[in-house]
């Protein structure tokens, strides 16, 4: 033990440079301070240095400096004279998609691979003439089942590549994968080749000629392409250019995934003058007198549906009620006014209506998204439209916001924005143009969906895959689970109910527009385990189950025994 601590503590060192605090620049006024004033500044700067240190270090290769400038102004280490701490530098140096685990051979009946770029769908699946496409070889699977039985154990490798699981995609839900496993699917590995990249991408690949748009009072280029006519339009809402998510035309300029309230230039305004407020809309409540827990802010069991509940999906929610603790039924603001100076742009939106304003709660615990309804320039004035079911308690306020998605205001380097009347992407390169443009399409890659939880999908293995570019979920419904503050999709990259003795170990999920792995309802003996998760526009692993009702106990629809590591 001894010895691996020494050998990480020099991987370590042989990365790092130290900084002197003292030399930073400051963070934005506006934003306060961070500074804990219970304690003395001197631990609070060591937290604080810690905090940067751990930031970088676990972050990949290639984005180390830019996640410790990010920390040092979100954490406004100018504040801390004097505190030296290790600043990760960045490297360019890819490591190996390794997995401590390799099936054998004799674990499999029959093992099939697939290969993307050598691969034939009339090919039989052995490693000289592998398959080319993931469905086929499920499907192959499922005929090997036939004439042996079910309970064979199969295994599909998949050689490095990339595989575009959005191109002729057959169905946009966030529940049922273009990988979509059933309870005849039992006993089934799905794994990558040795140490090979295996990439499954929600997207399609674009083929597009560009064409220079115009350029921009500050020198900028926007360029212009038709999209081939087996995009699909409704499902792309995230454009991916060389792995990464690009940023949607948006007021104020900033990318909101890399910035922080607490920055420069956070991506955010700070800039609303009035929230219009919200109208009460009264539930139909149900309170059950028993058990009531005397002396709690909770103290028995109550929900309201319809009514505020009505932006959920069940209409349903325990903070939509007249008194629930803190709260007064479910509410969020109708719209919002920005000062004078702010949205300058606003008089010349064409389609304001393309438009979503995200924001977050006025308390920050959550944040809302709602569509646009409608604009009035000479007010700075916005208004809502569906939207702002994203958390579960509500608020008549809302706190920093930004605009997205408007045409005219795409004016800064890696924006872009779909014209979809006439199926025209525009986009603002910063100098030369990127290589690789892919349009999210799907949002579930796989699925695992048993028939009933008398028949579920059982013994289910998938590892060392990098799942990515996948569509956006946070205008799909959105269900309050519990008592809780939040809301939640229930969909995901990968999507499991009614299901046993599942894994997912091994994976890297990245650039991902939902939930990673979403375990709803019943599932029993799943482990998710050595996994990646980074950039993701949800959580990394939901559990999800329901109730009948205040019991919970006569029914089987929640997950258990769920080990994550």
């Amino acid at each position: 033990m001894n010895i691996f601590l020494s050998k990480m503590f020099i991987f370590v060192i042989g990365y790092v440079n130290i900084v002197n605090s003292a030399s930073l620049i400051s963070s934005d006024p506006r934003h306060g301070t961070v500074r804990n004033s219970n304690i003395p500044l001197v631990d609070d700067c060591a937290l604080r240095a810690f905090t940067v240190e751990m930031a970088a270090y676990i972050q990949p290769n290639a984005s180390r400096s830019n996640w410790t400038a990010l920390s040092e102004s979100a954490l406004q280490m100018n504040e801390c004279h004097d505190q030296s701490y290790r600043v990760q530098k960045s490297s360019n140096t890819r490591k190996s998609f390794e997995t401590l685990q390799t099936t054998k051979n004799s674990d499999c009946f029959r093992t099939i691979f697939v290969q993307d770029s050598m691969g034939n769908d009339l090919f039989d699946g052995t490693l000289d003439r592998p398959l080319k496409t993931i469905p086929v070889a499920l499907s192959l699977t499922r005929n090997l089942r036939l004439a042996h039985g079910n309970e064979i154990q199969l295994c599909i490798v998949i050689r490095g590549g990339t595989y575009y699981l959005g191109t002729n995609a057959t169905t946009n839900s966030s529940q049922i994968g273009a990988i979509s496993l059933t309870s005849n699917d039992s006993n089934l590995i799905i794994e990558n080749y040795k140490d090979e990249r295996v990439i499954l991408s929600g997207g399609i690949l674009l083929q597009l000629q560009w064409s220079v748009y115009k350029k921009t009072s500050t020198g900028g280029t926007i360029m212009k392409a038709l999209l081939p006519p087996n995009v699909k339009l409704s499902d792309f809402n995230e454009l991916y250019i060389d792995g990464r998510r690009a940023i949607v035309a948006k007021y104020p300029n900033g990318d909101p995934a890399t910035q922080g309230l607490y920055a420069k230039e956070p991506g955010f305004s700070f800039d609303a003058e009035f929230w219009w407020q919200p109208e009460h809309n009264r539930s139909q409540e149900i309170h059950i007198a028993e058990p009531f827990r005397n002396g709690t802010h909770f103290s028995h069991y109550q929900i309201g549906l319809n009514g505020g509940a009505s932006v959920f999906n069940p209409p349903s929610s325990f903070w939509s009620t007249a008194r629930p603790y803190g709260n007064n039924n479910y509410v969020v603001p109708r719209g919002v006014i920005g000062k004078l100076h702010s949205l300058p742009h606003m008089s010349n939106w064409t389609k304001p209506t393309t438009g979503l304003v995200h924001v977050f709660h006025s308390l920050y615990w959550g944040s809302w998204v709602f569509e646009i309804a409608s604009v009035h320039p000479m007010e700075k004035r916005i208004m809502f439209g569906r939207g702002g079911f994203q958390e579960a308690r509500g608020h008549r306020f809302g706190g920093p916001f930004y605009v997205a998605n408007i045409f005219e205001e795409l004016d800064s380097p890696n924006e872009w924005f779909l014209d979809k009347d006439s199926r025209t992407l525009y986009f603002m390169p910063n100098g030369t143009m990127p290589n690789v443009f892919v349009a999210s399409q799907i949002s579930c890659l796989i699925s695992l969906r048993g028939n009933s939880i008398q028949e579920p999908v059982n013994n289910i293995s998938i590892r060392g895959l990098i799942f990515t570019e996948t569509s956006n979920t946070y205008l799909r419904d959105y269900i309050v689970p519990s008592g809780g503050d939040w809301s939640v999709h229930r969909g995901g990259t990968i999507f499991l109910t009614n299901t046993t003795n599942v894994t997912v170990s091994e994976n890297l999920f990245t650039e991902l527009g939902s939930n990673a792995v979403a375990v709803i309802e019943y599932n029993k003996d799943t482990l998710v385990t050595l996994n990646e998760f980074v950039w993701l526009a949800d959580s990394a692993v939901i559990l999800v189950g329901t109730t009948n009702g205040i019991d919970g106990f006569s029914v089987a629809t929640q997950p258990t025994n769920i080990m994550i590591l």
